[in-house]
């Protein structure tokens, strides 16, 4: 074997199930919309929010954003109906000029 020829192998490694991962990725971006209706824990409306957990919590507590509900002592949720309206409400549609 000659010092130039070289082994060749992947960098990256390619499954046999595209089809299937394919399925996968398209069903997490389905799964990437935040819902009408129920309530959510803070983990479950951050991927949809730009601002921090902390952020999260002061804004809740001082009206910059929805007041939260207390499930517990130790567990807060909000409506998604509320953040919904939220995001819509701080969300530009129209371009100024």
């Amino acid at each position: 074997m000659d010092k130039q020829q070289t082994n060749q192998t992947s960098a990256i490694a390619f499954s046999d199930n595209t089809a299937n991962d394919i399925q996968k990725i398209s069903d997490s971006l389905h799964a990437r919309q935040l819902p009408t209706t129920g309530l959510g824990r803070a983990k479950d409306i951050l991927p949809f929010l730009p601002f921090s957990k902390t952020t999260l919590f002061e804004w809740s507590k001082d009206g910059r954003f929805v007041a939260p509900v207390k499930l517990s002592p130790t567990m807060t949720a909000w409506s998604y109906a509320a953040v919904n309206e939220w995001i819509n409400k701080h969300t530009s549609n129209t371009s100024e000029v």
